[in-house]
């Protein structure tokens, strides 16, 4: 990971002190200027995130968004915050759970529109949505892997005033 991920919570002030490495992400350059403490019990230092679910939205939507491809542990931090196996990953993707394991341990590349099908995913996964809200993109992704449970017939379609697929070829057998 190239670039330094530095979070300030909205409407607070910065800390005086230096930012906090915060490396409970699984990330290697994220920094915190607020919205942490740091207490210390018994001799040991203890940190408390104010809003751990916004730091992580955060976090997952400034990736999503940089221009540049994914990193092993940031791939591995997007699904993990989606709440996804490597086996249920790679379903939604069209790939093995072993591609999705060499992402994660840096030994293959994340191809162009594995890629772009990773940001989508999250961008549409509840930790990035508003709550409640999800967009049809969801939707869409589950009919074409239940599509593709379907047996391989060729498709049919009829048309009338517009094109549509025949109800009959939508039925699972």
């Amino acid at each position: 990971m190239n670039e330094l991920l530095t979070f300030k919570r909205h409407g607070e002030p910065e800390t005086t002190g230096k930012p906090l490495h915060y490396t409970m992400s699984g990330l290697d350059d994220v920094y915190l200027f607020n919205g942490f403490e740091i207490e210390t019990i018994d001799g040991e230092e203890y940190i408390t995130v104010h809003d751990l679910d916004g730091l992580w939205k955060a976090i997952g939507l400034h990736l999503v968004r940089t221009r540049k491809m994914l990193a092993p542990k940031e791939i591995k931090f997007l699904r993990h915050h989606m709440n996804l196996t490597q086996a249920e990953l790679a379903g939604r993707m069209r790939v093995t759970d072993q591609t999705v394991a060499r992402w994660e341990k840096g030994t293959t590349e994340l191809s162009g529109p594995a890629d772009t099908m990773l940001r989508a995913l999250f961008l549409d996964s509840e930790i990035a949505q508003p709550e409640g809200a999800q967009q049809r993109i969801g939707e869409l992704v589950k009919e074409i892997v239940e599509q593709d449970e379907l047996d391989a017939k060729p498709a049919m379609f009829e048309h009338g005033r517009k094109w549509k697929q025949s109800k009959r070829e939508l039925q699972v057998a």
